[in-house]
């Protein structure tokens, strides 16, 4: 499962990358500083959010966890 994950995260970063890359390029081949800055603010912003509820989903499954072996102690 964990292995399936690192495998999403990889291509979802890569294709994120491509395009920003692609940006970069557009905005040098058309001499323009501005364009695509919207569009890649919202490619970082979405892929920091995501990082941040991919924290969020694995700090809830080791609290979860730790609840489960505390619980197995008690009964």
């Amino acid at each position: 499962m964990m292995n399936c994950r690192v495998t999403a995260v990889k291509e979802r970063l890569s294709e994120a990358k491509e395009s920003l890359d692609y940006l970069e390029a557009e905005r040098s081949l058309r001499g323009d500083p501005e364009f695509g800055k919207r569009t890649e603010q919202q490619i970082i912003w979405r892929e920091l959010l995501e990082l941040q509820f991919q924290d969020a989903e694995e700090r809830i499954a080791s609290m979860c966890d730790a609840a489960e072996r505390a619980l197995a102690l008690l009964g």
